[in-house]
């Protein structure tokens, strides 16, 4: 069985963006929507339009937040960070290109924003560009020595170009950074699991529930690990759970994977 790959929206201190690629069984992140400030009831300056994109973007109205930012970069042409909030609004709703060139316009303006290396370096991942995506994590982490999801999605491109043992080695870093990391916890799982190590994936996946209790992917992925460790009993809990949960979050295609994965183990 294949692991599971789920998009899922996590607020932390600010709002991070978790993304995925269906093929590369991966989460990504990207530090997204900080608010600084309440939007104004008849905004008129780039900053009111700014606050407003960020709040359009909280609540989920992409193109809503994509109009604002576009508003503010009309009033301010040098807004580089209302570029960057744009770029992430448009990788929501799947216009990759768009937001690759709001990111190099964010570098254009700021050399040194390592937040925008690493969204462009999710759009370039997402093109299937893992070479450029690399190279993007790595300025964003040459700019940014702590910067724990750079690493978790440099992470994700080298796995998916097969370089297993690298990969492991900065998911190990981002968690070092931040210990509380789920999500690199079941990517550094996801490749211990393709490496073969089956315990040291359980175990990866033990913590990342352990920080997100309904983290449905994780539950899934140990589920996977489990049924290639032969124990189906462990496997169908950690499944049936997942499942669960994706139900509950009305999550109907990843749920109807889940469930075709009990179906395989009850066969």
């Amino acid at each position: 069985m294949k692991a599971v790959c789920i998009a899922a929206f996590t607020v932390f201190v600010a709002l991070a963006t978790v993304s995925c690629s269906n093929s590369d069984d991966v989460l990504v992140t990207e530090i997204g929507v900080r608010p600084v400030g309440r939007p104004v009831a008849t905004p008129s300056q780039s900053k009111d339009f700014y606050i407003e994109g960020q709040y359009q973007q909280i609540k989920g109205n992409s193109q809503g937040a994509i109009a604002s930012y576009t508003k503010a970069i009309n009033l301010s042409p040098n807004y580089g960070t209302a570029y960057n909030s744009r770029g992430l609004a448009r990788f929501d709703v799947g216009d990759q290109q768009g937001a690759i060139e709001d990111y190099n316009q964010a570098l254009s303006i700021n050399s040194n924003d390592a937040q925008a290396y690493n969204n462009r370096g999710n759009a370039r991942a997402a093109q299937g560009d893992r070479d450029g995506a690399i190279d993007d994590y790595s300025q964003a982490i040459r700019l940014n020595p702590k910067y724990a999801e750079a690493y978790n999605n440099r992470g994700n491109a080298l796995s998916a170009k097969g370089e297993k043992n690298q990969a492991v080695d900065d998911y190990s870093q981002a968690i070092r950074l931040n210990p509380n990391f789920a999500v690199a916890y079941n990517n550094r799982g996801n490749a211990r699991s393709a490496q073969g190590d089956r315990d040291g994936a359980i175990t990866d996946y033990n913590e990342a529930i352990r920080l997100a209790p309904n983290f449905a992917a994780a539950h899934n992925n140990r589920g996977n690990a489990y049924a290639a460790l032969g124990d189906k009993e462990k496997a169908m809990q950690d499944l049936q759970r997942a499942a669960e949960t994706f139900d509950k979050q009305n999550n109907k295609l990843l749920y109807q994977q889940v469930m075709n994965n009990i179906k395989e183990l009850g066969q």
